[in-house]
């Protein structure tokens, strides 16, 4: 059976794939406007499978840096400039860095035993939320600082609210923690005096999967993953 991620990832690769045969279509028939707004449309599909399959594989995108970067290798090794330019550094040098490049690539592979996108614990909270049986709660994402989102019920609104918790011995600013101001508003957080804010309407849930990639966007697009994301935690009002 097929997880909620698998299944969004694939009809977004269905969705790429009409795309992608729709511009090559408008190209031939020299439709370059129509061409031209299909790639953007793309960009923004290819932007949201980059999101989803990091989170799907943690290595996804340095393996994909790595196979980008061996592509521009081959490319090079049939350049005359460039071989002449790196033969100084050894006659094995573009091969060495494609064998190294293929060996990071086979342990990134290889260290992805198990997935853990599929926990049920914001399933559950945000259940709990919506049927009254808590007040709110808190998903802290990392440490130093705390960040976390505040999720509380407000009327039919699920209201989610980026904060952290300050520490003593070091003053952070509210805005300069979460200073991705751009990234933010585009998630459709919207700055209500000093908080970003997003406001889901309770009669569009049915399951917590457009929240859960609201969240995983914010984790992987705004804050940047880091080893620091392993000790998430939810912590009930």
């Amino acid at each position: 059976m097929k997880s909620d991620l698998e299944e969004l990832i694939e009809a977004y690769e269905l969705e790429k794939a009409e795309l992608e045969k729709q511009i090559s279509e408008y190209v031939e028939e020299a439709d370059y406007i129509y061409a031209h707004y299909h790639s953007k449309a793309l960009r923004k599909i290819n932007r949201s499978l980059d999101i989803l399959k990091s989170i799907q594989n943690p290595f996804y995108r340095s393996i994909s840096d790595e196979q980008r970067k061996a592509k521009n290798i081959k490319r090079m090794m049939v350049s005359e400039e460039y071989r002449k330019y790196f033969d100084r550094l050894g006659p094995n040098f573009f091969a060495d860095q494609l064998r190294e490049g293929e060996n990071r690539i086979s342990e990134w592979q290889h260290a992805v035993v198990g997935q853990k996108y599929d926990s049920q614990e914001i399933d559950n909270a945000l259940f709990d939320l919506v049927e009254g049986v808590v007040n709110g709660f808190k998903l802290y994402f990392k440490s130093k600082p705390d960040i976390f989102a505040k999720f509380t019920l407000k009327g039919r609104i699920i209201e989610i609210t980026l904060l952290y918790d300050a520490y003593p011995d070091y003053y952070l600013d509210y805005l300069s923690v979460f200073s991705y101001v751009k990234e933010i508003s585009a998630l459709g957080f919207i700055l209500e005096g000093e908080q970003w804010v997003y406001h889901y309407h309770f009669d569009q849930f049915k399951d917590a999967l457009e929240i859960k990639i609201l969240l995983a966007r914010l984790i992987y697009d705004v804050f940047n993953y880091d080893r620091r994301f392993d000790s998430a935690r939810i912590i009930y009002d």
